[in-house]
């Protein structure tokens, strides 16, 4: 074992080891979020200046990241049940930290491509997929708020953006891509010795209960699960599926283009519109703690349907606001939304399909969220082209998260969860 078994079981005995696993997961995804998907409109805005490629081309590029972690999502879901996710995230680690000093070196479009597919190689394998099937695995009657805790990580990503800015215009791009692969293999290895696959291994059950008070009745029964082939058969999986990827093809469109809006459409210095990041990312944050608190409590599919309509009503505002009160409005609205939305999605599908083959659904679940992610930033990039700027686009945008409310008004129970 990386931590050591006993070791680990003598940390879990006076302290529940799954929060040990919960903070190295959360700073693993600090990294991914710091140095691609929230500093990713930062790059844009530089390398646009020095090789003038579109604004579609750019995000052309974020989207092949995103299809490479949708085109593996089951091949990675079999792989973290199979060789356990603590593997898939070390091996992931090395990888993105490779593929951020290569991008230091990219000199044409064909090459930033090739890059950002080995970027989207390494980021999903020590990702989403990875990092929230482990912290399924540690967490039921918490699940929600564990999410959340953990899922602050990409928001806390958010918050290195100003410093990314500003290395950026200082260092140049170059000289910042690559320290930022140094950083990611020389945190996010040690990191990963913390990560234990599941509280099986350390003779626990979720949340920390003992398997002897399991079995005497005195903890709360395991949850029922269904097998992936199960879920693929139920209206649920597909319906929340759909609903995920309406969300993230606005959360994407927004994090690839909001600094360029600012500061191209509004007027907004890069260090103005960097912070607006930062407010942004900072009500992210408070969202998903909040997601998290009410998710284990509160009816999660109805908590989905209203960051949705939070949503909408944020890109209208963005969409027709001029002024700098107005923007920060957006952030608030948008960043809470985002934030409470992001740890039901993956709290929902365990408490409708289990946590036995969570990793598996997940993964195929992901084939179809990834249309989102990659359809948000190129709608979007493609109408700021055509028109000259981002109304347009953040109208459509915001009519496509009220089409996702519908989907999650219809998202209930599989009937077999709800009889077992």
């Amino acid at each position: 074992m990386i931590l050591g078994t006993e070791k680990a079981k003598a940390w879990a005995s006076g302290f529940y080891y799954g929060w040990w696993v919960l903070v190295a997961l959360m700073f693993t995804q600090v990294l991914t979020a710091s140095f691609t998907m929230q500093s990713f409109g930062a790059y844009l805005t530089v390398m646009q200046a020095e090789f003038g490629w579109s604004k579609t081309a750019f995000a052309a590029a974020l989207s092949i990241q995103q299809a490479g972690g949708g085109i593996l999502g089951p091949l990675q879901g079999f792989l973290i049940q199979r060789f356990g996710g603590r593997m898939m995230v070390r091996i992931g680690i090395i990888i993105f930290a490779v593929a951020l000093m290569l991008f230091s070196q990219v000199t044409s479009l064909q090459t930033f491509y090739m890059v950002f597919i080995l970027i989207s190689i390494g980021a999903s394998f020590c990702g989403f997929l990875t990092l929230n099937s482990v912290a399924v695995q540690w967490f039921q009657r918490r699940r929600s708020l564990a999410l959340a805790l953990m899922q602050t990580g990409v928001s806390l990503g958010g918050l290195m953006v100003p410093l990314v800015a500003w290395s950026l215009v200082a260092n140049g791009w170059r000289f910042t891509a690559f320290i930022s692969g140094l950083l990611v293999l020389c945190i996010g290895i040690p990191l990963s010795f913390l990560i234990g696959n599941k509280p099986e291994d350390y003779d626990l059950l979720p949340d920390g209960v003992k398997k002897e008070d399991a079995a005497l009745g005195t903890a709360p029964a395991e949850q029922h699960s269904l097998s992936a082939k199960q879920a693929l058969k139920t209206r649920a999986f597909w319906l929340i599926s759909v609903g995920h990827a309406l969300a993230l093809t606005v959360v994407f469109a927004v994090l690839t283009h909001l600094i360029a809006h600012l500061t191209e459409d509004l007027g907004f210095s890069l260090g103005l519109a960097a912070t607006m990041m930062t407010v942004l990312t900072t009500m992210s944050i408070s969202g998903q703690l909040l997601g998290g608190f009410l998710g284990d409590r509160l009816n999660k599919r109805f908590l989905a349907i209203g960051a949705m309509i939070g949503h909408a009503v944020a890109l209208i505002i963005l969409a027709y606001g001029q002024t700098l009160t107005l923007v920060l409005m957006f952030c608030v609205i948008h960043g809470l939304s985002w934030g409470i939305r992001g740890p039901i999605m993956q709290a929902l599908r365990a408490d409708y399909f289990g946590r036995r083959s969570f990793a598996q659904i997940l993964g195929f679940s992901n084939v179809i969220v990834t249309l989102g992610t990659i359809s948000g930033p190129v709608l979007a990039g493609l109408f700021a082209d055509a028109n000259g700027n981002y109304t347009l686009a953040f109208i459509v945008l915001a009519g496509l998260s009220l089409l996702g409310a519908c989907v999650f008004v219809f998202a209930t129970p599989p009937k077999k969860v709800l009889a077992s």
